[in-house]
C-alpha cells in the first residue's frame, strides 16, 4: 500500500511538472508571436515611410529646379523634410531587423507601451507641424514671402501625411494590445505559484 502511494505521488508530481512546463512553453510561444507581429508591422511601416520619403526627395528636387516662386520653396521643403524622414525610416528598419522576439512578459509589455507612447506623441507633434505650416502660409501671404508661403504649404502636407501614418499605425496595433491583455488576464496567482489558463 505504501508503495502504491509513493508511485501515485510520483505520478502526481510528474504530471504537475509537465503541466507547468507546457503552460510556460505556451506563454513563451505566445509572447514570441506577439513580438514577431510587432516587429513585422514596424518593418512594414518603415518601408512605407521610406517610400514616401524617396518619392518626396525625387519630386522635391526636380520641382525645386523646374519651378519658381512659392512652388519652388514648397518642393525645397518637401525634399529637405523627407531627407530626415528617410534617415528615421532607415534606422527604424535596421532596429526592427535586429529586434529580439524572445522577450519576457515584462519586456514585451514595455516594448509595446513604449511604441504606443511614441506614436501618440508623434500624432500630437504632427498637429503642431500643420499648425506651424498654416501660420507660415498665412504670414507668407501677408508679407508677400514666397519662401514662407511655400514652406508653410509643405509643412501642412508633411504634417497631414505623418498624422495619418502614425494614427493608422497606432490603430493597426490593436490586435497586439488585445493579445497582451489576454495573456495578462490568463495568468493567475495562487498560494503556491502561477497558473496560465489561455483559451484559443
Amino acid at each position: 500500500m505504501n508503495q502504491i502511494m509513493k508511485k501515485s505521488l510520483l505520478l502526481f508530481l510528474l504530471a504537475t511538472i509537465f503541466s507547468s512546463s507546457s503552460k510556460a512553453q505556451s506563454i513563451v510561444e505566445e509572447l514570441r508571436n506577439i513580438n514577431e507581429e510587432r516587429i513585422e508591422k514596424n518593418k512594414t511601416a518603415m518601408k512605407l515611410l521610406g517610400g514616401w520619403s524617396v518619392a518626396n526627395i525625387a519630386t522635391g528636387t526636380y520641382g525645386r529646379l523646374q519651378t519658381g516662386g512659392a512652388t519652388r520653396y514648397f518642393h525645397e521643403m518637401n525634399a529637405a523634410w523627407n531627407s530626415v524622414n528617410l534617415a528615421i525610416a532607415g534606422f527604424g528598419y535596421y532596429g526592427a531587423k535586429r529586434a529580439d522576439t524572445d522577450l519576457s512578459l515584462t519586456e514585451t509589455v514595455r516594448e509595446s507601451n513604449n511604441l504606443d507612447k511614441i506614436l501618440l506623441l508623434n500624432t500630437g507633434l504632427n498637429v503642431g507641424y500643420m499648425a506651424t505650416g498654416a501660420y507660415l502660409w498665412e504670414r507668407g501671404i501677408r508679407k508677400q514671402s514666397d519662401r514662407q508661403t511655400g514652406y508653410g504649404q509643405s509643412l501642412i502636407l508633411q504634417g497631414a501625411f505623418l498624422f495619418v501614418f502614425d494614427t493608422l499605425f497606432y490603430l493597426s496595433r490593436s490586435s497586439e494590445r488585445e493579445r497582451i491583455r489576454s495573456v495578462l488576464e490568463s495568468i493567475q496567482f495562487n498560494g503556491t505559484g502561477i497558473s496560465y489558463n489561455r483559451t484559443f
